[in-house]
């Protein structure tokens, strides 16, 4: 079956296109997507300039994996809305991790515990860390203390990353509990 002159190529076909060389399809695939993901790219991100970044990091994400593309139907919008997402979490991941409040905004600080006391809880949860089974204190002291990733962390110690995640949430729920028992 022949396309018409107006008839629009399908996602399909402009991927297949692109795994060709023709660079147009690539250009047809951010007019035909780019708003979508753009729209999704703000509502993940933590600031809104990111959006910006997001999008553009997306569609390289597209260009570098086009030859591994798989398409839900004839359309590349959920890859690229979910490649969005996984973007966006990286992104945020990695802000956070780098962001601080000026001291002059960072609030009232009456409700400090004095230096004996934060001194005190310091050596509790030390001495709570001590007690856990060797590879969980590991994971703590790696992933917690030293701020290792967890991939690197669980690869180190024979772990799959999904392991060690929820090792830490398990280690972190008993210290809560342990730490409300005493309060």
């Amino acid at each position: 079956m022949k396309q018409s002159a107006d008839a629009q190529p399908t996602d399909g076909q402009l991927v297949s296109r692109l795994n060709h060389g023709d660079k147009t399809a690539f250009s047809e695939l951010m007019v035909r997507h780019g708003s979508a993901v753009y729209r999704f790219a703000w509502s993940l991100a933590d600031e809104p300039h990111q959006a910006d970044d997001l999008m553009q990091d997306t569609f390289m994400v597209l260009w570098k994996r086009r030859r591994k593309l798989e398409l839900v139907g004839e359309s590349v919008l959920p890859w690229l809305l979910t490649t969005c997402r996984f973007t966006a979490y990286n992104s945020n991941r990695h802000s956070r991790a780098r962001r601080t409040v000026p001291l002059e905004t960072a609030g009232d600080f009456s409700d400090v515990r004095s230096p004996a006391g934060a001194i005190e809880e310091l050596a509790w949860v030390r001495a709570e860390i001590a007690l856990l089974e060797p590879v969980d204190r590991q994971l703590v002291e790696r992933c917690v203390l030293e701020g290792e990733s967890y991939s690197t962390a669980a690869a180190a110690l024979g772990l799959t990353p999904a392991s060690a995640r929820k090792r830490i949430q398990r280690t972190r729920n008993r210290l809560a509990a342990a730490r409300s028992e005493i309060n």
